[in-house]
């Protein structure tokens, strides 16, 4: 196997990975459960349906091959407003997570070209 099929198949695996990371998590926001979580960090209750909407469909992207490096951009975009939310609130052990997911979004949207 090429450098080049490994590759592909890595940045498949961490696409699928990615995707139902965020299916799950916008399922979660448009389900209504972090409406006090969003109030907290100073947002309004239609902000968390928005970024619920913008995860189900980043993760809905990162599966379909054509859409993917797109997708993870614009999940890339959705990681560093989540690692803003986090530092402004002063939640500094909480942003590990956003900056993995982060990073394999860069990964992913590179290799999906």
């Amino acid at each position: 196997m090429t450098d080049k099929a490994k590759a592909g198949k890595l940045t498949t695996v961490v696409s699928i990975v990615l995707a139902l990371l965020f299916l799950f998590q916008g399922v979660t926001k448009l389900g209504g459960m972090m409406v006090e979580q969003f109030g907290a960090w100073g947002y309004p209750a239609w902000f968390q349906y928005l970024i619920g909407v913008a995860e189900t469909a980043g993760g809905v992207g990162l599966l379909v091959k054509k859409t993917r490096s797109h997708a993870a951009a614009a999940m890339f975009v959705v990681m560093l407003g989540a690692i803003f939310t986090l530092l402004r609130a002063g939640q500094m052990g909480q942003v590990a997570v956003p900056i993995i997911v982060l990073l394999l979004a860069a990964f992913v949207a590179r290799n999906s070209r």
